[in-house]
């Protein structure tokens, strides 16, 4: 009788074991968690935290498939991956939240420095030094402002898209067109005051 029940318990025991489920709660879970770093642009503002978190994901459904594969089945490596996954997930999620907010105050920065370079190059404009040959310097200066200013509206309009990276590019560019145009006049106007003085 013993040796029976010994005998039904082992083949309890296998069953069991055979017949083992994957923690199915918590992979969704923890796959649900990825899916809302990757709605939070942890690809654009976090791609190294949700490289991470895809790396176990990959990992975690290669040991699903290895279990599936087997007829003893054990799912303890797997439940802890899941655990894994979804820290790893989470986390990529507040670094793109945080990034994001970063990116978007940089590029806040950005354009307000470009906005001040454009004015005062305007102001500049005013006092750039006039005579013989100097209309089509003017002209062209001119115009550069003109392109400069433009490039800031293309920023605000990258900002207002949440294109922050884009936006700061443009501004930080109009930024140094801006100010090479007010660099310019004040070197004419130094070079104009020399020429006073030699005479």
């Amino acid at each position: 009788m013993r040796k029976l029940y010994a005998g039904l318990l082992v083949l309890a025991l296998i069953a069991l074991v055979a017949c083992a489920k994957p923690p199915q709660q918590q992979i969704d879970a923890a796959k649900a968690a990825l899916a809302a770093a990757k709605a939070a642009q942890a690809d654009v503002y976090a791609p190294d935290s949700l490289k991470a978190a895809q790396d176990k994901d990959a990992a975690l459904d290669a040991e699903l498939a290895t279990q599936q594969s087997k007829f003893f089945k054990s799912y303890k490596v797997a439940t802890q991956m899941t655990t894994d996954l979804q820290q790893l997930a989470d986390k990529a999620k507040a670094d793109a939240v945080a990034g994001k907010e970063k990116a978007k105050a940089d590029a806040e920065a950005a354009i307000t420095a470009a906005d001040t370079a454009v004015n005062t190059a305007r102001e500049d404009l005013k006092k750039a030094p006039k005579g013989k040959g100097s209309t089509a310097d003017i002209a062209a200066m001119t115009g550069d402002v003109d392109t400069a200013a433009k490039a800031v509206e293309d920023a605000k309009a990258d900002a207002t898209a949440e294109k922050y990276f884009d936006a700061k590019t443009k501004a930080e560019s109009a930024k140094a067109q801006a100010e090479k145009v007010s660099a310019d006049i004040a070197a004419a106007i130094e070079m104009k005051k020399g020429g006073k003085k030699a005479k």
